[in-house]
């Protein structure tokens, strides 16, 4: 089941459908057993600045819940959902998740499309002893200096994503001169320092840093200094509606034709939204819907349901909060108990395929470990779909991109 409304107490719960079945039969004296139920908590914006990453999430959740189900649920339970509306803030989801946890029975949160929000509430699921599977949360803060016991996080992180874009620049476009326009928050300044970390030892210079406010809208101040500081690459920090109203300002600027842009990641609805600004952008991504499912099965067949059920292709977001549903059932299924300690042990380097090539849950810090994309985006003209956005340039696998653990400040608590 999968509802706006608020389940029953406990972490099993009898479902409406249960009391309905014993109304219905009690004239013939025949008691239908209640049917038992998990609760999850699926804490993402459905409001703000990110509300289609979150939105577009949800409908992945749902997909993956309703076929679970069908299939008979986790050790025969079926997955009951518990909704907040995070709004983009931290502590509006760190109360959706403890609401969730304390209520309604919550033996796991998910969801997440800023990593203030994702590191807040796995701090608090860390305290409750509940398992968090962070699903679009890209700052290195997740798994590396803010990393928990109960948390685990599949999406790439910033090291990745610079790692992989870097590799990729340096052999395309050389180095020269950088202005970077950052989202203030963690995971912009986790991006920013993953960049120039990597990129000023091979020659980069860094002409400035303009840091600006989570929901900014008029990103005219800071590409008036772009357009005068005259950088070779332009790097625009910024995610969701941000994103959009930052690069389509940038064209009117003309520095989308005079300078190469830069969106360290994005998603589908980031580049439908900039439309053919998002020409010749260069950005990264864990899943790209087009490239996967012309590549593998279970892509395909993950594509083409979401395709189906909802009429557009799913967002590299959606693709991590769908697996992330199937991870957390089979990780139950294999320690045979809702045990966080006992579900952990099972997580903890395992390694699995889900809709690309083999990846792993690094035991060290919970973070997965697996491919990024560095993707260019392509005109209007040229998408066969409005979210076909862009063409792959090169893939990293996680091993090569990945923070080494050995460098890793993930000291993650002890059972």
């Amino acid at each position: 089941m999968f509802n706006q409304a608020k389940p029953s107490r406990g972490q099993f719960v009898v479902g409406g459908a249960a009391g309905a079945a014993v109304a219905a039969f009690s004239s013939v004296n025949v008691i239908a057993a209640p049917m038992k139920k998990v609760v999850i908590g699926l804490d993402v914006p459905q409001t703000g600045p990110y509300s289609d990453q979150g939105q577009d999430q949800l409908r992945a959740y749902k997909l993956a819940i309703e076929e679970i189900n069908a299939k008979g649920g986790v050790m025969g339970m079926q997955i009951e959902a518990s909704v907040g509306d995070d709004q983009t803030k931290a502590p509006v989801a760190v109360e959706n998740a403890r609401r969730m946890i304390e209520r309604d029975g919550a033996v796991m949160i998910t969801g997440g499309s800023s990593s203030a929000t994702a590191v807040a509430v796995s701090g608090l699921c860390q305290e409750k002893k509940t398992i968090f599977m962070a699903t679009l949360t890209h700052s290195n803060a997740t798994t590396d200096e803010s990393c928990h016991y109960h948390t685990f996080r599949r999406y790439n992180n910033a090291y990745m994503s610079a790692h992989a874009m870097a590799k990729t620049l340096l052999t395309k476009y050389g180095t020269g001169k950088w202005f970077h326009i950052t989202a203030d928050y963690t995971w912009g300044h986790s991006v920013y320092e993953s960049l120039t970390e990597v990129l000023e030892p091979k020659g980069a210079k860094t002409i400035k840093n303009v840091l600006l406010p989570l929901g900014t809208t008029d990103f005219s101040s800071a590409l008036s200094q772009a357009q005068a500081a005259k950088p070779d690459v332009l790097v625009i920090t910024e995610f969701g509606k941000d994103m959009v109203n930052a690069v389509n300002q940038a064209a009117q600027f003309g520095l989308t034709k005079s300078t190469k842009i830069l969106v360290p990641l994005a998603d589908e609805y980031m580049a439908k939204g900039a439309g053919d600004n998002f020409d010749n952008v260069v950005t990264t991504a864990p899943f790209y819907w087009q490239y996967h499912a012309a590549k593998y099965p279970a892509a395909k067949k993950f594509v083409d349901a979401f395709m189906k059920r909802y009429g557009a292709p799913p967002s590299n977001g959606a693709e991590c909060a769908y697996t992330n549903i199937y991870q957390w059932k089979e990780g139950v299924e294999r320690s045979g108990s809702l045990d966080p300690k006992k579900f952990i042990e099972k997580m903890e380097g395992h390694k699995f395929t889900a809709t690309k090539e083999p990846e792993y849950w690094r035991a060290s810090d919970h973070q997965g470990i697996n491919s990024c994309l560095v993707l260019e985006g392509v005109p209007v003209k040229d998408r066969a779909n409005p979210y076909a956005f862009a063409k792959v340039l090169e893939v990293h696998d996680g091993e090569s991109v990945s923070i080494p653990a050995a460098s890793s400040k993930c000291k993650i608590e002890s059972a």
